[in-house]
């Protein structure tokens, strides 16, 4: 399964998912970061609530959101998963969180993960995205 990400991080001539973290933690968001463009996803940084709202509503090509449920503090991770299944059904989600909160049937990622399982979650909820991330036939 990392092969096939490996793979498609090699070839930059083909369509990429493209991959947004809400994490206020400076240095995780660079490591998942960093971890996601080698895997060859297509990323998007925010650092706060309000950030990401901006991106998502600026880029419709957003295949998934991996959120920190505590961004902002007060799980105000979850206040904005809600908002992103209203406003962009389409985009999937995965949380993270230290301790796994009741999160509307929305999948949650225990901290601290490893890249491994990670990269599991997200090839688990983007299977079922269209074949084509890229958004469109040309």
């Amino acid at each position: 399964m990392a092969a096939r990400y490996r793979e498609a991080a090699a070839n930059d001539g083909g369509p990429r998912y493209r991959i947004m973290i809400v994490q206020d933690d400076f240095l995780l968001r660079m490591e998942t970061a960093a971890d996601l463009r080698r895997w060859g996803y297509d990323v998007v940084e925010a650092f706060s609530e309000a950030e990401a709202r901006r991106a998502l509503r600026a880029d419709r090509r957003i295949a998934l959101v991996l959120l920190d449920v505590n961004v902002g503090g007060n799980q105000h991770g979850l206040e904005l998963a809600r908002w992103i299944r209203g406003h962009h059904p389409e985009t999937k989600l995965l949380l993270t969180a230290a301790v796994a909160p009741t999160a509307d049937d929305i999948p949650v990622l225990a901290k601290p993960y490893r890249p491994l399982e990670l990269l599991q979650h997200i090839d688990a909820l983007l299977k079922a995205q269209d074949p084509d991330p890229s958004g469109g036939s040309g």
